[in-house]
C-alpha cells in the first residue's frame, strides 16, 4: 500500500504520515520546498496543489490520497485561500480519480457546519452554514472544498470527508480558547465559561483518517471526528495545569464587540482581504454546540484513544 499524503509537513500531516509509516504503509509526501522537514523513509515529491502536472506525478501508483493541506492563516487575500483551499482541491479530486486512485479522504473543518442556537446537536446531516458574508475566508473556503468533495463522491470519486475539531497535540501550542488574549497575569477569553469547545487530538485524528482510508463502503460519507465537547472553564483549568502557569482567566461577552467585528468586515472586504474576526467568529465563541460522532463510532470503528487530560499533558511534556 501506498499513500499520498498533501500538506505533509503542516501539523496535522506530520503526524499523518508518522502514523502511515509506522503501520507499514508507503508514504509519498507533497511539498512545496525541497528541505522541508520529512520523517526518515517517506518520498518526497516537489509540487503544488495548484500545478495540475506535479499533481499528476503525485498521485501516480498511490492507492490513498490523505488531502490534508490547506491554508488555515488568519490573514491574506480571498484569492489565496480559493487557489490552496477550493481550486487545489478541485484539482487534485480530478487527477486522483483519472489515475484510479482507490480512495481520497479530504479533511475538511466543523467550520462547515451551522449552529443555528446554542446547545443545538450536530450530526452529518446537520445543514451547512450560511451567511457567507460574514464567514472568514478559511471558513468560506473549507465549505466550498467540502461540498466538492462530496459532489466528487456523488459523481463516482472514491471520496470520503472528515471534519475534525480544534486540533491540537505536540508540536504546537494548544489553543486556549477559540479566541483569548493574555493581559498580564489574565487571559481574556470570548465567551462563556460554560461554552463547550470541541477539541480533537491530533493522534485521534490521524486513527481516523486511516479508518477512514481503509474502510469499506465509505464513499460519499461525511465523519464528525470530535474527542469532547468540553466546557471552557474545565478546558481552561486542565490547560493551566498542564501548562504548569498561574494566569486567572476573565470571560468577555461578545455582543459588545459585534459592532467591531461588522466594521472590520466592511473594512477589510474594501481591501480584498481577510478581517481579523468577523460576526461568524464571535457567534462561534457564543453558541456552544454538542456533535455526534456515533456515525464514526458505528462505521469506521473510531474512539478517541488520547482525552483531553492526557493530550494536554503531551503537549507541554508534563508526566503524571
Amino acid at each position: 500500500m501506498k499513500a499520498l499524503v498533501t500538506g505533509a509537513t503542516g501539523f496535522l500531516g506530520r503526524h499523518v504520515v508518522r502514523r502511515l509509516l509506522a503501520e507499514g504503509i508507503g508514504v509519498r509526501a507533497l511539498v512545496r520546498a525541497p528541505d522541508a522537514p520529512l520523517p526518515d523513509g517517506a518520498e518526497r515529491l516537489i509540487g503544488d496543489l495548484c500545478d495540475e502536472a506535479s499533481l499528476r506525478r503525485a498521485v501516480a501508483g498511490v492507492d490513498w490520497v490523505i488531502h490534508a493541506a490547506a491554508r488555515v492563516k488568519t490573514s491574506g487575500a480571498w484569492a489565496e485561500f480559493d487557489a490552496a483551499n477550493v481550486a487545489g482541491t478541485a484539482s487534485l479530486l480530478r487527477v486522483a480519480r483519472a489515475a484510479g486512485t482507490r480512495r481520497v479522504v479530504h479533511v475538511s473543518s466543523l467550520s462547515v457546519y451551522a449552529v443555528a442556537a446554542d446547545g443545538v446537536t450536530i450530526t452529518e446531516e446537520s445543514s451547512y452554514e450560511r451567511g457567507a458574508g460574514e464567514r472568514g475566508f478559511y471558513a468560506r473556503s473549507k465549505l466550498i472544498a467540502d461540498r466538492l468533495a462530496l459532489q466528487a463522491a456523488q459523481g463516482g470519486a472514491p471520496v470520503t470527508v472528515v471534519r475534525p475539531g480544534l486540533l491540537y497535540g505536540p508540536g504546537r501550542r494548544p489553543p486556549l480558547a477559540r479566541r483569548a488574549f493574555a493581559l498580564g497575569p489574565v487571559r481574556l477569553i470570548l465567551g462563556s465559561p460554560r461554552y463547550l469547545l470541541p477539541m480533537s487530538y491530533v493522534e485521534n485524528v490521524a486513527d481516523a483518517l486511516l479508518l477512514a482510508a481503509r474502510a469499506e463502503a465509505v464513499t460519499g460519507k461525511a465523519y464528525t471526528l470530535v474527542d469532547a465537547g468540553v466546557p471552557q472553564a474545565e478546558y481552561a483549568a486542565l490547560y493551566r495545569r498542564a501548562a504548569g502557569e498561574h494566569w486567572r482567566t476573565m470571560y468577555l461577552p461578545v455582543a459588545a464587540l459585534a459592532p467591531v467585528a461588522f466594521g472590520a468586515e466592511l473594512a477589510f472586504k474594501a481591501l480584498r482581504r481577510a478581517a481579523p474576526v468577523t460576526r461568524h467568529q464571535l457567534r462561534r465563541t457564543t453558541w456552544s454546540a454538542r456533535y455526534d460522532c456515533s456515525r464514526a463510532e458505528r462505521e469506521l470503528g473510531w474512539r478517541p484513544r488520547i482525552d483531553v487530560a492526557e493530550g494536554l499533558r503531551r503537549c507541554f511534556g508534563a508526566v503524571g
